[in-house]
């Protein structure tokens, strides 16, 4: 086999419905320089035999049977046998589109540490919508504000997920960068943003080259239950440190800035707010309104009356009172009026 250029990893559990489908979809590029790492996550479906039988077909796959340790430590796995210049993460239920690694390949010349390109989003087998960079280009270190300008949409969505990317291998490797293990939710958005944070080159696709498939059950919107709750406050800090980190490297790029605002503290940091009315919890603390208020403090876009909607409005209020202690008092009293409502 020649040198290889991506590693493929695909963690897998239980996903004999769709996995023939994702596997097809990487057999019928006509780049070779890949390998595909399928890491069998204790499935107890016939996964396990498809990913054999690949893997004993053809010289390119290479699957693993592992004790079910969740997505983090399957990936981590894959990462770790890794052989490619690049990583690639391929979920077991969705696909590459046609020319991916082609596409994604030839922006590698100039050694980018990341490729980025774009995606089409399902609403089950429906086709909903496609995501992509505005332009197709590699940015040298100077150029990075311009990259982000590029490919952080109003929402990040191009960040959400770990797929549609080459990773560089190296820089994964220098840092030491994996999947937190110990997280439920969101954990692949924490990673993506890590490893965003350690680049000094990059290049985007202004194309599709993932197709990814909301599954039924799999949505993440809906209803922000107890558990929900605790996995948002594991991980909406970590990750909005990291973007903090990200607008203070970049002052001069715009989007960054406009995804903190719109995805992190209007969507995540706010949702975990308007729940604190609803729901009775331990977490609640000053110590930790303290540091959600700390982050929306780097949002210079923030404002009380920007979006017409009740819980927000009160949660900024709440926010520029400056007193975390009256807020608390003010969370707890109303979630021991609504919390029964909400169990």
């Amino acid at each position: 086999m020649d040198k290889v250029k991506i590693s493929i990893v695909i963690p897998v559990y239980n996903a004999e419905k769709y996995l023939d489908v994702c596997l097809s979809s990487i057999l019928d590029h006509d780049m070779h320089s890949y390998e595909v790492i399928l890491v069998d996550d204790g499935s107890t479906d016939s996964s396990p035999m498809i990913c054999d039988r690949y893997s004993g077909t053809d010289a390119r796959f290479r699957t693993i049977h592992k004790v079910n340790g969740g997505v983090s430590s399957a990936r981590n796995a894959g990462i770790s046998l890794s052989q490619g210049e690049y990583v690639m993460f391929v979920d077991a239920d969705d696909s590459l589109s046609p020319d991916a690694l082609s596409l994604l390949s030839a922006l590698t010349v100039e050694k980018p540490d990341i490729v980025i390109g774009g995606f089409n989003i399902y609403q089950g087998e429906i086709p909903y919508r496609t995501v992509i960079p505005y332009d197709s280009e590699f940015y040298p270190s100077a150029g990075l504000s311009e990259f982000f300008d590029a490919t952080m949409h109003r929402l990040g969505e191009l960040f959400r997920g770990p797929w549609a990317k080459l990773y560089r291998s190296s820089v994964i490797k220098k840092h030491s960068l994996r999947f937190n293990e110990n997280l439920s939710y969101a954990e692949d958005k924490l990673f993506v943003y890590q490893f965003m944070n350690k680049i000094s080159s990059a290049a985007a696709v202004d194309a599709p080259v993932y197709e990814y498939f909301r599954r039924p059950g799999t949505l993440s919107g809906g209803k922000t239950t107890a558990r929900r709750l605790d996995q948002l406050l594991d991980v909406v800090p970590l990750y909005a440190e990291v973007f903090v980190d990200l607008m203070n490297k970049y002052p001069t790029s715009k989007a960054l800035k406009k995804v903190f605002h719109n995805d992190i503290v209007c969507c995540d940091i706010m949702r975990i707010l308007r729940t604190f009315f609803k729901i009775r919890t331990n977490r609640l603390t000053d110590s930790v309104l303290s540091g959600l208020y700390s982050l929306i403090d780097q949002d210079s876009r923030i404002r009380v009356f920007e979006r017409r909607v009740p819980g927000q409005i009160l949660n900024t209020l709440l926010y520029k009172s400056g007193s975390v202690t009256f807020a608390r008092f003010i969370y707890k009293s109303v979630s021991f009026i609504l919390s029964p409502f909400y169990d």
